[in-house]
């Protein structure tokens, strides 16, 4: 406690100097139930804008990481990128980024591209922490035959907002969640479809505190970087954690992305993000050998001359004002690569 009271006073008296920053964006969405802070909404994202047009340089991502080679990347530099692909990245996303004339790099999840409904992680917020169902339910998760017990209301959890990042759950549907959410992120996508199956069996989605939000048709891509503002990387196909695949299936991954987010623009792409910031030494070796200059990580930190271009760091933002995330900021100045 000492030493963060010091450090806030040192901030006080003797800004830091600016550091080069990469910022991560989700969703441009108002989502009053966001257990995962992904979405940002309209207003505070223009007031971001704002903000990085007046206190640093953006930069597109590939130019950014081409002058932190050679040298060139000003203190101030900030790169803007987005995860996953959703439509509104397009629709409430685009419209401000071209108003500001900030450019941006969207990684598309590009299995999900033309999916009707919603990625598969919203889903389960609709049915498991704001749907209807009984006090009790089990499913399957691997070998484990798991048994769940959740209140009847949904109040607790849509008027307090629970940060899964952040804190432990508190109640029998926040502890279903993250639980069913951590083994779907690591499965594949046949194993993934069976257990949200079962669980629209069990439980009547809600909309009530939570906005759909399906992925980008392929046209809407093409749209979203038809005068060259927007750029798009690979995310992988499916949006599975790559550490403990076979190297067979990391392969299909990230080459099986790259050529079709090739196809979908007729540019090269030359950007990666790993889905959930999961990687390793191969899966970086991989990513290197399909021909990226980059790629993306979720650890939080600034950037600098000794980063390791296939683990960028990245700062998550979350849905806050334009003056705290100003501030926000200044404070990532402390934030070490």
């Amino acid at each position: 406690m000492f030493r963060r009271a010091l450090r806030a006073a040192w901030v006080r008296t003797i800004p830091p100097k600016p550091r080069p920053l990469i910022l991560m964006y989700h969703r441009i969405a108002d989502q009053p139930l966001d257990p995962w802070g992904t979405a940002v909404s309209p207003d505070h994202f223009a007031e971001h804008l704002e903000v990085l047009c007046r206190i640093r340089c953006p930069l597109p991502l590939i130019d950014f990481v081409r002058r932190l080679q050679d040298g060139t990347l000003p203190r101030h530099a900030v790169a803007v990128t987005f995860d996953d692909g959703y439509l509104d990245n397009l629709l409430a996303g685009k419209p401000r980024l071209t108003a500001a004339g900030v450019p941006a790099t969207v990684f598309l999840a590009t299995g999900y591209l033309g999916q009707a409904g919603d990625f598969w992680w919203d889903e389960l917020t609709q049915l498991i922490l704001l749907g209807r169902g009984p006090s009790q339910f089990e499913t399957t998760m691997g070998t484990q035959h798991a048994t769940f017990n959740v209140e009847a209301s949904t109040e607790l959890t849509s008027n307090s907002p629970w940060r899964a990042w952040l804190e432990t759950p508190r109640t029998g549907r926040e502890t279903a969640y993250l639980a069913i959410w951590r083994y779907l992120r690591t499965i594949g996508v046949q194993d993934r479809e069976m257990i949200m199956a079962g669980l629209r069996e069990i439980f009547s989605p809600s909309r009530e505190g939570a906005k759909p939000g399906r992925s980008m048709v392929p046209e809407e891509v093409r749209t979203l970087v038809d005068d060259g503002l927007i750029s798009i990387g690979p995310h992988t196909v499916t949006h599975q954690v790559l550490t403990g695949v076979d190297p067979s299936s990391v392969h299909h991954e990230i080459f099986t992305s790259k050529r079709e987010c090739e196809l979908l623009t007729g540019r090269e792409v030359r950007a990666f993000a790993y889905p959930f910031g999961s990687l390793d030494a191969e899966i970086k070796a991989t990513v290197a050998a399909a021909g990226f200059d980059c790629a993306c990580s979720t650890r939080r930190a600034s950037i600098s001359q000794r980063v390791d271009l296939f683990a960028l760091p990245r700062i998550h933002v979350l849905n806050e004002s334009g003056d705290t995330f100003e501030r926000s900021l200044h404070h990532t100045a402390f934030v070490r690569d």
